[in-house]
């Protein structure tokens, strides 16, 4: 590893850069004067006549009595040591005043106007957010969650976020699924029954291929982007806009009194 690399970690552990190439060439001097280091270090004399004083104050370096006075390092280990003991107490005492700080401000009446309703649409690319977002919108249903998707990728959806629809089933959420495909399976529509467990599950099989979207409560509403690909394989749209959601709604109930049992 090079000096500039291990000066780098010093740095990590609270020193300037002037503190750590000093000493890094401490380290590799062994022994020396100031006049020797300033040199060997490239830093100013009177610099260096600064940084020694903080580093023997960190426990790095100690004096040698004699003439010339002469420097060395302390044992890396114990001086590594109690370099991250003084970044975690600096840690902790900074964490203890944030939390003193935070919990001063939570007693605080603060006067805010509610928040206006905002249309968002959310573009996501990446699997883990769209799980995530989704994962929220299923538990949070408390009247109904829709669903449409093939027949082929509904199975995983439905073991992913199993946990989430039996929470809003419990909050008292209606679960509606359209499984796309080209004929009505009565053993799937009852594994889907035995999985999530509950009347409150109700399964139809549309023939015709039809736009794949979640929706929770006719409140949000994550969209994918291809029908070729489960949910988080392709980009996909979460959004909360009432007028695409009154769309979606209007599809959905299209698509459900055109599919069969």
């Amino acid at each position: 590893m090079s000096n500039d690399e291990d000066a780098v970690l010093l740095l990590g552990l609270g020193l300037s850069l002037n503190q750590a190439k000093a000493y890094l060439a401490i380290l590799k001097l062994e022994k020396t004067t100031v006049g020797n280091l300033a040199k060997f270090s490239r830093i100013g004399r009177e610099e260096v006549y600064r940084i020694l004083p903080k580093l023997e104050k960190m426990g790095l370096i100690e004096e040698l009595l004699g003439k010339p006075t002469e420097i060395r390092v302390t044992p890396i280990k114990d001086a590594l040591t109690f370099l991250v003991e003084e970044e975690k107490k600096k840690f902790d005492e900074r964490l203890s005043g944030l939390t003193s700080t935070f919990k001063k401000l939570s007693l605080k009446d603060w006067k805010q106007p509610p928040p206006e309703e905002e249309s968002i649409y959310i573009l996501m690319a990446e699997k883990k957010p769209i799980l995530a977002k989704t994962s929220g919108l299923i538990r949070d249903s408390k009247k109904e969650v829709a669903l449409i998707s093939d027949k082929a990728r509904m199975a995983p959806m439905l073991y992913q976020f199993l946990d989430e629809l039996k929470h809003a089933i419990q909050n008292g959420a209606q679960i509606r699924l359209i499984f796309e495909g080209s004929s009505t399976d009565i053993s799937i529509k009852e594994n889907v029954k035995k999985l999530i467990h509950g009347a409150s599950v109700h399964v139809k099989f549309h023939r015709k291929q039809l736009n794949h979207f979640i929706m929770s409560d006719d409140a949000e509403a994550m969209i994918t982007g291809s029908t070729e690909s489960g949910l988080g394989e392709s980009p996909s749209l979460w959004t909360n806009n009432s007028n695409l959601i009154g769309a979606l709604r209007m599809g959905f109930e299209y698509g459900w009194k055109g599919a069969e049992n």
